[in-house]
């Protein structure tokens, strides 16, 4: 799948869920200053599992992988 297609859609779930705007691919998602709160970490996840149709081994589910959307990007691609 091309790489803005994936980008786009991952911003436009954060974003739907936030109901704010992500300003950059590198915005801190979750904690104090981000966009989202840790519980929709799992909504994040079972979103990228429908949508790219993967299946994300548990211990990939960290802060370190679904931190930023970038992040989320490369977690995705690394599963492709």
């Amino acid at each position: 799948m091309n790489s803005d297609l994936i980008l786009n859609k991952i911003i436009q779930e954060v974003s739907l869920l936030s109901k704010k705007d992500v300003i950059n691919y590198n915005q801190e998602i979750f904690g104090k200053d981000g966009l989202l709160d840790s519980l929709n970490v799992l909504h994040i996840m079972l979103f990228i599992e429908r949508e790219f149709n993967i299946q994300i081994n548990p211990e990939n589910v960290t802060l370190d992988n679904f931190g930023t959307i970038n992040k989320i990007y490369d977690l995705i691609k690394l599963y492709e």
